[in-house]
């Protein structure tokens, strides 16, 4: 017996529609983005969730090769919903909750963040992440 199962996706950002609206519509279960509210909060308290594909490949990745997060002074840069804020949240959480997290320092920058303070940042830091959909970000 074959089964299938109906997963949405959300095109953001939306047009003419309330996003926020929109996501919450979807069933928690059947949110492959992990937008929906309830997703969202089970991933800040380090609750197994439906985490967005890309910051689910990075922290694959990040895991897979073994690079140290414990402890680590992380920037990323980039605050979107889908892989910004998901990756900065993996990061920083506790290794000893329900859903391991990095246990890193976490400092999240974006477009607006001073030049001279992205290149403090960036200095500082042991791991960069670019998470960001403006190229000129980290110039």
């Amino acid at each position: 017996k074959l089964f299938y199962e109906l997963k949405i996706v959300t095109e953001v950002p939306l047009d003419h529609i309330d996003e926020r609206t929109v996501c919450n519509a979807i069933a928690p279960e059947k949110d492959v983005d992990g937008f929906h509210i309830m997703n969202i909060g089970r991933l800040c308290l380090d609750q197994p969730s439906i985490i967005p594909a890309t910051a689910a490949a990075v922290w694959e990745m990040i895991k897979r090769t073994g690079i140290q997060t414990f402890g680590k002074n992380v920037v990323v840069a980039g605050r979107s919903k889908n892989v910004g804020m998901p990756i900065s949240m993996l990061l920083h959480t506790d290794g000893e909750h329900e859903r391991p997290g990095g246990d890193a320092t976490v400092t999240i920058t974006h477009r607006y963040t001073p030049k001279e303070q992205l290149k403090i940042h960036t200095q500082l830091a042991d791991i960069v992440i670019v998470a960001a959909a403006h190229h000129f970000l980290l110039r």
